[in-house]
């Protein structure tokens, strides 16, 4: 049982059968492949932010603004290609420095300056949604992409691509964080920063990249969405950062950082997608839906916190 318990991605992957099960036997056509790979389509973007939040609090931060980065990418992809000239592939590159700018300034702050995380990223989430606002125009809500950004929304509504997008960053992540010094240093800082600090690494350079990594990453969701919807949304990735962090929590990342897993987080999106479907064919309201997902992401938290119980008596265990 001990063993078990310890298994940190478990518990998500029970989940993710036990939700395909229930809802096979009681939602209409759920097993219909098409409609199911529409729906991690659409949570791809999901995905990708949630790679970048499991190097965040891995290393024992957070990052709540994710959304309204995803949001200030897009419009701000959609403004260029509407009021310029510019070209398809220098917009795209726009936004996603956009995403990496906001993402540096989170860094700046929590790293440098060491500002708490929640309270530099809430700022952010504000600042960068209300940019977004500005950017589009008194009253408007919408920026249609031209005619030359189609290829774009062929690539993302029509094609797996933002699923292929989403499992190649998801591995890069599993290697970085599993197999390279950068993903120890992330962990090392979660678990004791100041023990970190002592051994030789920079917490503060660390801080920085896992803040600006994770901005690169909203800006490359906000292209991906803008090209799935064909428009560049003011509300684009509005309410993405709960679903997002949950996905991370529940999939076996430690709250309080220290514990990091990519392959649960995935694993966490994927949930929130069965869930997301299941629920929609049944046609129970969004709001059960976001129950749900909050009583889950409770549970999650005391299952960490039943781990960390376990593995401190086992410790101590052998100690005597």
């Amino acid at each position: 049982m001990r063993g078990i318990i310890r298994v940190k991605e478990l518990p998500v992957l029970t989940l993710c059968v036990g939700l395909f099960i229930f809802f096979a036997l009681r939602a209409p056509n759920f097993t219909d492949p098409f409609g199911i790979l529409d729906d991690i389509r659409q949570y791809a973007a999901y995905a990708i932010l949630a790679v970048g939040l499991t190097l965040i609090i891995g290393s024992g931060g957070i990052d709540i603004s994710v959304g309204s980065v995803l949001g200030f990418s897009t419009i701000l992809m959609g403004v260029i290609l509407s009021k310029s000239a510019a070209s398809l592939p220098l917009a795209c590159l726009a936004a996603v420095a956009g995403g990496t700018a906001w993402g540096a300034f989170n860094g700046l702050a929590v790293a440098r300056l060491r500002l708490q995380p929640v309270v530099v990223t809430l700022s952010t989430m504000a600042a960068a949604r209300g940019i977004a606002y500005v950017m589009a125009g008194q009253g408007i809500s919408s920026i249609k992409l031209p005619p030359r950004a189609d290829w774009l929304a062929g690539v993302c509504y029509a094609s797996p691509a933002p699923v292929v997008l989403a499992m190649l960053v998801a591995v890069a992540g599993w290697l970085a964080l599993s197999s390279t010094p950068f993903g120890r240093r992330i962990l090392a800082i979660g678990s004791n920063e100041e023990a970190a600090r002592l051994s030789g690494i920079d917490v503060g350079r660390m801080k920085f990249l896992v803040y600006a990594i994770t901005g690169v990453l909203a800006g490359v969701a906000g292209v991906m969405t803008a090209g799935m919807m064909s428009t560049a949304q003011t509300d684009a990735g509005l309410g993405y950062e709960f679903e997002a962090i949950t996905a991370v929590l529940i999939g076996g990342t430690s709250i309080v950082g220290g514990e990091a897993t990519v392959l649960g987080s995935v694993l966490g999106v994927l949930a929130a997608a069965l869930l997301n479907r299941g629920f929609g064919l049944m046609g129970i309201s969004d709001l059960w839906r976001m129950m749900f997902l909050g009583v889950t992401l409770i549970a999650s938290v005391l299952l960490d916190r039943l781990r960390k119980y376990v593995a401190l008596r086992s410790i101590k265990a052998q100690r005597a």
